[in-house]
Order: structure tokens, then sequence, then C-alpha cells
């Protein structure tokens, strides 16, 4: 457990359906960027809420 988990412990689960090839592209995405999928998505959607107000 990384520093930031430690001090702002994530409980809520979000779980949604996603075809092959959009998790393959997500993975690829994580591989390149040395990340886990959690913290893409979390990334994404920071930036998508950045964005729309």
């Amino acid at each position: 457990m990384d520093k930031s988990t430690r001090h702002n412990p994530r409980y809520n689960v979000i779980s949604m359906r996603i075809s092959k090839e959009e998790r393959k592209r997500l993975d690829d995405i994580a591989a390149r960027c040395k990340m886990n999928v959690s913290d893409i998505m979390r990334v994404a959607f920071e930036n998508y809420t950045t964005t729309i107000h």
C-alpha cells in the first residue's frame, strides 16, 4: 500500500462493463504509463470533471 492510500483510504467500488477491445486499450494505456487500471480511471475521471464545468 502506498503512502497516498494509507492517508486517503478508498472504500467505494464502482463496477462497469466494457468490451474486450476497450479492456485491451485500457490495459495498453496502463502498461505504457506504468500505472494500474484504477489509477488510469481516476486520472480520466479527474480530467473529465475538470473540463465539463
